[in-house]
């Protein structure tokens, strides 16, 4: 059932099996699964079922470091968490990214690949996948579009896999479920202030908990897990410094260090040999019920070969201006959205008179009356004195932003004028990049963060040469001449570098305490009863997405917590 905390009495203390701190993938994930084990689980969440400016305001804080996006904007502080914006684009880690590898620092986890693979199944249908397959060979012999022929060189295609808008938001998706359940209690609107330990300091006694309001109550359970975000989850442990002056679980000093984010930016551009390159194999499309995107990366054994960082490259063709603004319209947009969506939708009906408008745009330029409608004059004059380019620039005109599109995929080749290459990196954890609280305290008295975001400076030739080997790899393939868009021997970083939105590695898992904050069950090092679930527990951030295996890892702790704490 949902709660509000602000009608709880002060100084109430509810009881559970389980305490969940935060309500986003990680948290609705863990409080389902430990729901089928028949555990009392208390999930709070800050705030309520829809975003409100005083809670969100509560994530405000400063960027000491490299630029990067306001702390306020880059997470949201209510039911369902971040997925309420997340872009919906999925890929499981592989193998490669959990090994260590001798020209990485700090690289390797302390579980295998394994243990994320077998729960990646599960974890895909809760975030609203349509297909469990991730073998890029699938995808590619069953795409309506050609990858490129990459033969024994140096690149391969990867798959990632996107989930639709209107399954993206697990708060929307999972509510109704939570709110009738006799286990699962959801308490919104309830902020933890403290986490108090026992007197030997080496379990929770109890969280504090206060809400916007101004009352105050507490929370006992047998296991306590923080949820709340890769910038969440270590203020919340380093503000709890009334018993231990360092906060809790940071004997060693490694809470708020190891800040991983994926740095982008535009390596390259492509000017093709010929206009009929077929990239659209790397443009989302859909495939079946799935709807995937397509990408390049060096091979595992060429960076390893190379003693590379794992570098992907998204391919992003620039077409001519009237298909581009069919590709962007409202109306292309609508029957996109249509695609597997559940009957009884309050939105379907808008989308589809939409896609109904533009589908029928043909009766504008044609006359009625005889057997068959006929072009209009007009028309027929304008496309015959037409060249070829001038030509195809009609099609938006005569069939409609869905129909240019159609025609795009099935009728004529649309040339492409140039590739922009944009880059994602795997970066190399660095203890200096940091999560810290900072000087100022927010509503309900708790100090904000200083974000202090820094890139090795080690690995900037590693992103180079693999781009350098992209480089080479395309113009041995005959696909383009390819111009490089930053300066290779500059000593700074691309100015559009920025991050995804991905905060990782802030209690990061690593078996022996002076190196980590978690152990590899999740467990807050010297704390018994003190688990972090997230992407906060991430040793490194991989070459995919975090949010599949941030549920994978809600599920594999929700293992755990079933055959130890009852």
């Amino acid at each position: 059932m949902f709660l509000d905390g602000r009608s709880i009495s002060d100084g109430e203390v509810l009881a559970a099996d389980i305490a969940i701190v935060g309500s986003g993938a990680a948290g609705i994930a863990l409080a389902r699964q430990l729901e089928i084990a028949g555990m009392r689980t208390l999930v709070l969440e800050s705030g309520d079922r829809q975003l409100e400016i005083a809670t969100q305001e509560l994530y405000g804080g400063e960027n000491v470091g490299l630029p990067y996006f306001p702390l306020q904007t880059s997470r949201l502080r209510y039911f369902g968490g971040t997925t309420n914006h997340w872009s919906g684009t999925s890929r499981p880690f592989e193998a490669y990214d959990l090994e260590v590898h001798d020209w990485i620092p700090n690289s390797g986890w302390p579980i295998g690949h394994a243990e994320l693979q077998r729960h990646y199944d599960a974890a895909g249908e809760i975030i609203g996948l349509r297909s469990a397959q991730w073998d890029a060979a699938y995808w590619i012999g069953a795409s309506p579009y050609p990858a490129l022929d990459t033969g024994a060189g140096a690149l391969e295609s990867r798959v990632a896999q996107n989930v639709r808008a209107r399954r993206r938001r697990l708060g929307r998706r999972f509510g109704d479920q939570l709110a009738s359940s006799e286990l699962v209690t959801v308490v919104l609107n309830a902020n933890l202030v403290n986490i108090s330990l026992t007197e030997d300091l080496d379990q929770v006694d109890r969280l504090e908990m206060r809400t916007l309001a101004g009352n105050g109550f507490s929370v006992r359970a047998r296991a306590h897990v923080l949820a709340a975000g890769g910038l969440e989850n270590p203020r919340l442990l380093l503000s709890a410094n009334r018993q231990l002056p360092n906060g809790v679980g940071n004997g060693s000093d490694r809470v708020g260090r190891y800040f991983l984010e994926h740095p982008r930016f535009v390596g390259a551009v492509i000017a093709p040999f010929t206009d009929d390159l077929d990239l659209r194999f790397y443009e989302a499309h859909d495939v079946g019920r799935a709807r995937i995107t397509g990408y390049l990366s060096l091979r595992a054994d060429v960076r390893t070969e190379e003693e590379l960082i794992d570098v992907q490259f998204r391919l992003e063709p620039r077409y001519p201006a009237w298909f581009r603004r069919a590709q962007e319209s409202g109306d292309v947009a609508a029957l996109r959205e249509l695609v597997g969506i559940a009957e009884g939708d309050p939105e379907l009906l808008e989308d589809a008179e939409r896609v109904a408008d533009d589908l029928t745009s043909w009766r504008e330029f044609v006359a009625f009356g005889g057997p068959l409608p006929v072009p209009l004059p007009d028309v027929v004059a304008g496309i015959l004195d037409a060249t070829p380019s001038e030509r195809a620039a009609l099609v938006p005109e005569l069939v409609g932003d869905i129909g240019t599109i159609v025609y795009g995929d099935t009728v004529g080749r649309i040339p492409v004028e140039m590739v922009t290459v944009t880059t994602r990196i795997d970066p190399t954890p660095n203890p200096a990049s940091r999560v810290r609280l900072g000087r100022t305290r927010d509503a309900l008295g708790t100090p904000t963060i200083e974000l202090d975001w820094r890139r090795d400076p080690a690995y900037r030739a590693s992103v180079v040469r693999a781009i350098e080997l992209f480089g080479a790899e395309v113009g041995r393939l005959g696909i383009g001449r390819v111009r490089l868009a930053f300066d290779p021997e500059a000593e700074d970083w691309p100015t559009d570098l920025a991050g995804g939105y991905h905060h990782m590695g802030t209690t990061r898992m690593h078996e022996d305490p002076r190196h980590g904050v978690v152990d590899a069950t999740c467990r807050v090092h010297g704390i018994r009863n003190l688990y972090i679930a997230g992407s906060s527990v991430f040793p490194t951030a991989g070459s995919g997405t975090p949010t599949l295996t941030i549920v994978a890892m809600a599920l594999r702790l929700a293992e755990h917590l079933e055959e130890n704490v009852r």
